[in-house]
């Protein structure tokens, strides 16, 4: 399984208005790196998942995790995807910490942080976060792994990883690696970690 974990800092986690996505956080560039994880060509990505930590305002921190594999009645533009993040969101109001619930087919919500997530992810998985100064993806052997070929690859949005979480993530064994030698958007790290992932 290939899953994805986006940290989205300024993402709005309430009602957002559809027709102006990037001033609810920039849910457009989320979208987009939905639309990236899970879609191929006429088809979906069945052994991918990615979960969005969306942590702006009003009721941070919310996790929504969109399962390529159990997906229904879902469309790769930006609105689209945004809309079933709107009706995530009203799904999940009142959430508890802890709590996740189904919004959609394929779609979860749940109120947890960034830090759980990782530290789930950790026992299941080898975990890997995009860095300028990390190992060459192409140096890297997938299959190689305890976790039976698990991986999951966090990466920031616009506003970048702070160094604060670097740490956090090297203190629970995630390992660094770059994807090459210029700086990508988000949505596009996901179809170049992809892309190297289909060679293996």
């Amino acid at each position: 399984m290939k899953e994805f974990i986006l940290r989205a800092q300024k993402a709005w986690t309430t009602e957002f208005d559809i027709t102006d996505l990037p001033n609810a956080g920039r849910i457009d560039l989320v979208s987009r790196c939905i639309s990236s994880a899970v879609f191929l060509s006429n088809d979906m990505r069945r052994d991918t998942i990615i979960h969005v930590v969306l942590e702006g305002p009003k009721d941070p921190p919310k996790i929504i995790s969109f399962n390529g594999a159990e997906l229904k009645d879902f469309y790769f533009d930006e609105k689209n995807i945004a809309k079933i993040i709107l009706k995530a969101l009203e799904a999940g109001k009142g959430l508890k910490m802890g709590e996740v619930i189904d919004a959609h087919p394929g779609v979860k919500i749940s109120k947890n942080s960034f830090e759980q997530l990782v530290k789930e992810k950790t026992k299941t998985s080898k975990v890997y976060y995009l860095h300028e100064e990390g190992k060459d993806i192409r140096e890297l052997d997938f299959k190689n792994s305890k976790f039976e070929n698990n991986v999951t690859f966090v990466f920031g949005d616009y506003t970048g990883v702070p160094k604060n979480t670097e740490k956090f993530l090297e203190n629970n064994g995630a390992e660094k690696i770059n994807i090459g030698p210029l700086m990508l958007f988000a949505s596009h790290c996901i179809v170049v970690v992809h892309n190297e992932l289909d060679r293996n």
